[in-house]
């Protein structure tokens, strides 16, 4: 598979949002009804979002009794040795009260502990216990194994470009966030 940088950058179109809108309610009736959802990108991403998430649920849960939720957590916690819980809310996509029980779950696990903030006493700082260390081991383990799994048939080349894609229609979206 071959992607050009043509493919991966347009610059003549200067905003993601600079397309003209509709003129006429006849516009946007013949619009609303010609949506092909095999090409439809918001729809495709959704449904490999769920594929992937439901098929790392699935090995996270059958293999470690780790729920997603828990998964994200633990995966935040590998990249710095301490994080504070404020830190995990901006991070991560889960609303405050569910990285509150999960962090609650995982500490009751004796997976992660929490412990004042040295220079602010108002944060949480989490950090991964031995056997959340050795969990999280385990968990990328299997995570890499199931993104080449999803990957498969694509060369590295390929691979590159289909990260830089994402990159791109990311960055296009980030002035909706």
């Amino acid at each position: 598979m071959i992607i050009s940088n043509e493919m991966i950058v347009n610059p003549e179109i200067d905003h993601p949002m600079s397309e003209t809108p509709l003129k006429n309610d006849k516009e946007a009736d013949a619009a609303s009804v010609t949506i092909d959802l095999a090409e439809f990108l918001p729809y495709r991403a959704t449904r490999l979002a769920a594929l992937l998430s439901q098929g790392l649920a699935a090995q996270y849960q059958q293999n470690f009794d780790i729920s997603v939720a828990e998964w994200r957590v633990l995966v935040h916690l590998t990249q710095q040795s301490e994080i504070s819980v404020r830190d995990i809310f901006d991070r991560v996509d889960m609303d405050r009260a569910r990285v509150t029980r999960t962090v609650q779950n995982l500490q009751a696990r004796g997976l992660v502990s929490k412990s004042r903030h040295p220079q602010d006493g108002r944060l949480l700082q989490l950090a991964l216990t031995k056997d959340g260390q050795h969990l999280a081991a385990k968990l990328s383990v299997v995570a890499k194994a199931f993104a080449e799994t999803a990957v498969r048939g694509l060369d590295a080349e390929a691979q590159k470009a289909l990260r830089t894609l994402i990159d791109h229609v990311e960055k296009n979206l980030q002035f909706t966030s």
